[in-house]
């Protein structure tokens, strides 16, 4: 009898350990909202609030042209996490002054066209928010981000914080 209780306890360990919480989108939005709105009071920052659960401050408007798919963009990015240790830039002065510049990459403007899914959702629609020449900050949920899964350094789950300058629409790539 006592082997036949370890033995069903064993597998109900190993049962409830190969059955992990299934990702839930909508419930993930409201804690990384949550998350974001917490942020945002902590640091005394007003941000607009997008359909998508996008928060947003325009720090410079543009000339009124927005970017719509199929439209190649350009734009200047910065990658923070929420601590204010940055993760990523195309912008040469802004890799160097945080010591994370890499001889090996191209900096300037990064192409990509809207609704190519070549960048994460996030990123697309916070580009879509701004007009040509405008730049915003950007607090984007993780499930418009690198969700459940993360990538390279950023984790599952993580909230994005992006600076972004939309340089220009309809940019003719080679």
């Amino acid at each position: 009898m006592k082997k036949v209780v370890l033995a069903l306890l064993f597998l109900a360990v190993v049962f409830s350990c190969d059955n992990p919480e299934p990702y839930d989108q909508e419930l993930q939005l409201i804690r990384d909202t949550n998350l974001i709105d917490a942020f945002l009071d902590e640091n005394g920052i007003t941000a607009q609030t997008d359909p998508s659960g996008i928060r947003y401050v325009i720090n410079e408007n543009g000339n009124g042209k927005k970017a719509i798919a199929p439209n190649i963009v350009a734009v200047n990015y910065a990658l923070y996490r929420f601590t204010g240790d940055i993760v990523d830039t195309n912008i040469l002065d802004v890799a160097r002054t945080e010591n994370i510049y890499d001889p090996m990459r191209t900096y300037g403007p990064f192409p990509f066209q809207i609704g190519s899914g070549t960048v994460i959702p996030g990123f697309e629609i916070a580009c879509q928010i701004l007009s040509e020449g405008g730049k915003g900050d950007f607090y984007i949920p993780s499930v418009l981000g690198y969700r459940n899964i993360g990538s390279g350094s950023i984790g599952p789950n993580e909230n994005l914080y992006f600076q972004i300058e939309l340089v220009e629409v309809d940019v003719q790539v080679d």
